[in-house]
């Protein structure tokens, strides 16, 4: 059932991302994916790891519905996100963009939580705002100095 449900959700989202009109140029939305996605990876290795927060499902479906969502739909909700935040010049509205992303990621974590993909141990919903909250941050100061670093070397 998880399977399928995010398997779905992350189709839609990739055909949304895809067809919709972007700001950011293909190599930020490359770099922003994938910083989200090694971020992502290394946060889920020290918390099923090292901290045995999350134990994850033994079901091939369950674990495939995990990867998919961890390795393709939370990276592009980011950097979708980070592209619609170039299209807002109000401060309040880049804080709400920052918030539903993170808010539909944790929200999407609890999807998971019910169908039993994911069992949290040591580990709550708190901690994976905290957690996404973190790696959102992060990307839009690293993307922030990227976008900074191929400006000016442009104006070179």
């Amino acid at each position: 059932m998880a399977f399928t449900i995010y398997s779905t959700i992350t189709l839609l989202a990739v055909i949304y991302c895809t067809v919709r009109p972007k700001i950011l140029n293909s190599l930020e939305l490359t770099m922003i994916f994938l910083l989200v996605m090694y971020l992502d990876s290394n946060m889920m290795d020290l918390i099923t790891l090292n901290i045995k927060g999350i134990i994850l499902s033994k079901k091939s479906p369950d674990l495939f519905a995990f990867y998919l969502t961890f390795i393709v739909l939370y990276p592009l909700i980011i950097s979708c996100s980070l592209d619609s935040i170039r299209k807002i010049q109000v401060k309040l509205g880049k804080v709400l963009m920052i918030l539903l992303a993170v808010f539909s990621i944790v929200g999407l974590e609890q999807g998971l939580r019910y169908f039993k993909v994911l069992i949290y141990q040591n580990w709550n919903w708190s901690f994976d705002i905290i957690q996404w909250l973190s790696i959102y941050l992060i990307t839009y100061f690293l993307h922030s100095l990227f976008r900074n670093l191929v400006l000016k070397e442009l104006s070179h």
